[in-house]
């Protein structure tokens, strides 16, 4: 059976979401606490955000919804940790939000220009996120339910870019469309750390151990062969 044949056949994937999340994170590239205290004093005075008590990264917007505002930039220290003293210590790692970045998609929404992070750069944080905190488990189930859709989502792009990946794997597999997913995830990932090689390093290690499943290798090899390659989405 041809590729095209298979395609027509209605095996896609099914990408309604499965679940909703209590929150919103919202990534802020910035210099200082100084600077990230400003950005979070002035959301404040709109009358529409309050702090959270004890939680520095925290707002509620209309006393209803949980925003988490996650700085990174040259706040970070060391192995990409920040630090916030205030309303007490608080530190977090952000591995991984520098490099995604650039492959942000741009929104104008209501006048104002926001990035939203891509699928690939979605699944590469979910990871990070993972591997630091095993326990949060929804991680790898939100990166599994991703690649089931991928195909579905980026099918142009991926015989465009990615012209040889769907011959890697027999069209006969039921997993044939997560596995080539997964394999061009994994090359987009190599690509946004390719200039980062304690990141891509600390990322292999992650897919070869600490989320061992059917697609990790597959995410592995695209990994490898991202490295060197200028295909992106």
């Amino acid at each position: 059976m041809s590729q095209n044949e298979f395609f027509r056949q209605g095996a896609t994937p099914e990408h309604t979401p499965r679940r909703f999340t209590k929150d919103v994170d919202i990534a802020i590239m910035v210099g200082s606490e100084r600077e990230f205290e400003q950005m979070k004093q002035a959301l404040v005075a709109t009358g529409v955000f309050t702090s959270h008590e004890t939680l520095a990264i925290k707002l509620f917007y209309k006393q209803a919804i949980e925003v988490d505002l996650l700085p990174f930039g040259q706040i970070e220290g060391l192995e990409s940790e920040v630090r916030l003293e205030k309303p007490q210590l608080f530190v977090m790692d952000v591995p991984g939000f520098k490099e995604v970045m650039p492959t942000a998609t741009v929104l104008t929404v209501e006048g104002v220009e926001i990035r939203v992070c891509s699928l690939e750069g979605i699944i590469l944080l979910k990871l990070f996120a993972n591997a630091d905190n095993p326990s949060r488990t929804k991680d790898l189930s939100d990166i599994e339910h991703i690649l089931k859709a991928y195909f579905n989502l980026a099918t142009e792009a991926i015989f465009t870019e990615f012209t040889d990946v769907p011959d890697l794997y027999a069209t006969t597999d039921p997993d044939y469309l997560t596995l080539v997913s997964a394999r061009v995830v994994g090359r987009i990932m190599g690509g946004m750390l390719r200039d980062t090689p304690a990141l891509r390093m600390r990322l292999r290690g992650t897919l070869n151990v600490k989320t061992p499943n059917r697609y990790s290798p597959e995410m592995s090899a695209g990994l490898e062969e991202g490295e060197s390659s200028s295909n992106k989405i």
